[in-house]
């Protein structure tokens, strides 16, 4: 993946992950899910052991593996994890590098959108276009997750998403499920995009051609249930 970095703080850490590529330093860098620490890490030493998101766990045995690096093995080591570093270990990283979220880097968003759009036509070998519908609750994994997911559904067709049910209730169907169960599932996906689609639920219920009190009593049972 190309390093993106078009927000003010991606830019800091860019030239930082420039300059650590030259130097032999152990590097830390943390920060939440999906924010990018593992390609940082390789971006800045592809050859180094890395240890991804050990740290922050409460495992002796991983943190023991890791003092002997330091200790015997007189490796570089690059470490990622959720939260800072305190204690003896944090001591063994003169570098500490902080990867935000990105809430708070709205301006690389577009990009990644860019990447990820490139990345699903060449890899799923679809060649059409789509408006990509934004998910960052989990950063770049939600971001591309969504993504890839929005040129697989677009090449649905019925038959294509009968197969995928049946696929599903065969997998999930038990003896304890009810038919009615079952078609919550399709209340819950139709109402949902369409309440998305339209704000308003007099509207839903008149697209569905349902009563308006029928309407409100599956939404309140598919909120209820969530």
């Amino acid at each position: 993946m190309e390093f993106i970095a078009v927000s003010p703080i991606s830019q800091k850490i860019h030239k930082l992950a420039l300059m650590l590529r030259e130097m032999d330093v152990n590097v830390y860098i943390y920060g939440p899910k999906g924010s990018g620490k593992s390609f940082l890490a390789r971006f800045i030493a592809p050859n180094a052991q890395i240890y991804n998101d050990k740290l922050n766990k409460a495992d002796e045995v991983i943190v023991e593996n890791i003092q002997n690096d330091f200790r015997f093995n007189f490796k570089r080591v690059i470490a990622t994890g959720e939260s800072e570093l305190y204690g003896d270990i944090a001591d063994k990283f003169p570098i500490k590098i902080e990867l935000k979220s990105l809430d708070d880097r709205k301006e690389d968003i577009e990009e990644f959108v860019k990447l990820f759009i490139s990345q699903a036509k060449k890899e799923l070998n679809i060649d059409k276009d789509i408006t990509p519908k934004i998910d960052i609750s989990q950063n770049l994994h939600s971001l591309k997750r969504g993504i890839y997911k929005q040129f697989l559904c677009s090449d649905y067709d019925k038959n294509s998403i009968i197969e995928a049910l049946k696929e599903f209730f065969d997998k999930n169907y038990t003896e304890n499920e009810s038919y009615a169960s079952m078609l919550k599932i399709f209340d819950k996906a139709l109402i949902e995009v369409l309440l998305d689609k339209y704000k308003s639920k007099l509207q839903v219920a008149n697209h569905l051609k349902i009563n308006r009190h029928t309407l409100t009593k599956k939404v309140n049972e598919i909120e209820n249930e969530s």
